[in-house]
């Protein structure tokens, strides 16, 4: 799917065609999950290699700054969601820059990308006057923005197992630990990889097509950057600590389980000696012919229970 949106005098237009565009205004091209006939219509209008256009549209691709003929391609990785909200994976975004064409090429929907597509024609109108470059800067910005976003989501899930692992500790809190621990990994590397890729932005000679005071502002993004490579790492000692807890959790609930079933079985022990003790056939026991010998038994079992239930409830294993 192609998305074109272009400075048109005071105006933006928009438009899903781009097979006539002219270069003589600045324009925004988004190519999402396109097919070999757009690649092959992007390559003939860029004179690009096709080869560079497909390698741009791989979700694995290594994020990094690249130069091409006439243009400067920054690869970086954006947070994709998936169905379950506690687990996020990640998607690469190609972004080449030119002096008036930016194109960004993606495999996935890239939430940072649409919203901005969607944005009202005002703050569309003043990027586009500012130039491809404060555009690449603004979508960088949006992408760490999201990961913002989908880390406080995350934080909301761990907060929930926490409350959930002291209260009542479940078999399905490992499945949801271990996803946002993988979710976490994802992004971890993710964050690294975007991390170098500014830090090559900031260096003298690189990205040619990208405006010097562009690439020094992105500064604060690698702080972001780092900052956000930090929480990652906070949050998957938080829930390192939280399947700990799980564990203990698990194992004090199964002695718990442990000591009432030799409570109970004791309860029952002493009783099963006593009947079996005058259940055996001996020629010489008193007790048989006393004509207060069944009462007596009897007594002895009520009493042993009663000894032992007073007891075991002391200790709290009832």
């Amino acid at each position: 799917m192609a998305r074109l949106v272009a400075l048109n005098g005071q105006q933006v237009s928009r438009s899903e065609r781009f097979d006539r565009m002219e270069f003589h205004s600045t324009k925004w091209l988004d190519l999402e999950n396109p097919s070999d006939a757009e690649l092959d219509q992007v390559a003939g209008i860029v004179r690009l290699p096709k080869r560079d256009l497909k390698n741009a549209i791989d979700r694995d691709e290594v994020p990094r700054v690249v130069e091409l003929d006439h243009f400067t391609m920054v690869v970086c990785k954006s947070p994709l969601a998936h169905e379950r909200r506690d687990h996020v994976s990640t998607t690469s975004v190609s972004m080449l820059v030119s002096e008036r064409l930016l194109i960004t090429i993606h495999r996935d929907p890239v939430k940072s990308v649409t919203d901005l597509l969607v944005a009202t024609d005002e703050e569309l109108l003043s990027l586009l006057r500012k130039g491809t470059s404060e555009l690449l800067q603004r979508l960088i910005e949006d992408i760490t923005n999201d990961f913002y976003i989908r880390l406080d989501e995350v934080e909301v899930h761990i907060d929930k197992i926490e409350d959930s692992v002291f209260e009542k500790p479940e078999q399905r809190m490992v499945k949801r630990i271990f996803a946002l621990k993988r979710t976490l990994i994802y992004f971890h590397k993710a964050l690294a990889a975007n991390r170098d890729v500014l830090i090559t932005l900031q260096k003298d000679g690189t990205g040619a097509q990208i405006k010097n005071k562009v690439q020094k502002r992105m500064t604060h993004l690698y702080y972001d950057m780092v900052q956000l490579i930090d929480v990652v790492a906070t949050y998957r000692d938080i829930l390192t600590g939280t399947l700990d807890i799980y564990l203990s959790a698990v194992s004090n609930n199964m002695n718990a389980v442990m000591k009432k079933m030799t409570a109970y079985g004791s309860l029952v022990l002493v009783p099963t000696f006593i009947t079996g003790l005058y259940g055996m056939n001996f020629r010489f026991m008193p007790e048989i012919d006393w004509r207060l010998g069944y009462a007596f038994a009897w007594g002895l079992i009520l009493i042993s229970i009663t000894l032992l239930y007073i007891h075991f409830k002391r200790e709290d294993w009832f």
